[in-house]
């Protein structure tokens, strides 16, 4: 006798999500097949020679290609026929791009502002809501007291070198960027309230620097700077971290002249003019 066994809801539920996924994932390998056409076969390439080449029909082609087109992933050639990369790749190649040269460029100063002052020096980029590591030059007798590593992140709203990065958005960015994230703290000293935080950046937009006194780490201050590109946008961050004892008011002013002027040479090398 064959015992039809009943399956709950849960199960149910659990199958249909699997699967979904499975057929999300698939998805994605299938749009990134179409795009990796284009380096082996053509500038520009007609649908039947899309789908060939990727394995795909020519129905399931067409349907992610639309999509691509959407997003600007892909674009119609201009005899309207065949397809081509769209400018979306473009932004993201440069975008990639920029962060190679900013930390090629970055690194010879970071390894100089370090052996000028014996504090440790950082580059970081903005990723969403967080400042990503790129680029870390240690200092020789303080190896392991800092949380960031390369490719470590922390909000933007505290350190010196992601507060930095905050000077490039402007005032409806930042409101926005506090409502999402809610500005949590990591110590008494994080900037945690949106009035603060406009402050902070207003004053950093304003002197080229921020200081930053243990609002991430007890016991680590820190003196950060934009990097700036040819078009004038805020790209990277670099900063200079120590114990806070060493941190005294003669010390910050000399650290944030240092920090400010390796800031703007290597801005000049991304193509930044400032204004006369």
């Amino acid at each position: 006798m064959v015992r039809n066994v009943k399956q709950s809801p849960v199960q149910t539920l659990s199958k249909v999500s699997r699967r979904s996924n499975l057929e999300g994932v698939q998805s994605v390998e299938r749009a990134l097949d179409l795009l990796e056409v284009f380096p082996r076969f053509g500038r520009e390439i007609g649908l039947t020679a899309i789908a060939s080449q990727a394995g795909v029909n020519k129905a399931t082609a067409y349907r992610l290609l639309s999509t691509l087109e959407r997003r600007g992933y892909i674009e119609r050639a201009p005899d309207g026929r065949k397809y081509c990369l769209g400018v979306r790749l473009f932004e993201l190649g440069a975008y990639y791009q920029s962060q190679i040269d900013v930390r090629r460029m970055a690194l010879p100063y970071l390894t100089n502002m370090v052996e000028q002052t014996g504090e440790a020096a950082f580059l970081c980029v903005r990723d969403g809501d967080e400042a990503l590591c790129i680029e870390r030059v240690e200092a020789a007798h303080e190896v392991n007291i800092f949380a960031l590593r390369v490719g470590g992140r922390q909000p933007l709203h505290c350190g010196a070198a992601p507060r930095a990065l905050l000077s490039g958005m402007n005032d409806a960015e930042l409101r926005e960027y506090a409502k999402r994230t809610g500005l949590p703290a990591l110590t008494p000293s994080t900037l945690s309230n949106l009035e603060a935080l406009l402050q902070d950046v207003a004053l950093t937009r304003r002197q080229g620097y921020v200081v930053s006194m243990e609002d991430v780490t007890l016991g680590i201050a820190a003196v950060g700077a934009p990097l700036r590109d040819h078009s004038g946008k805020v790209v990277a961050a670099i900063s200079l971290s120590g114990l806070v004892r060493r941190f005294e008011p003669a010390r910050i002013a000399e650290l944030s002249r240092i920090v400010r002027e390796n800031a703007q040479h290597i801005s000049r090398q991304l193509g930044f003019r400032e204004e006369l």
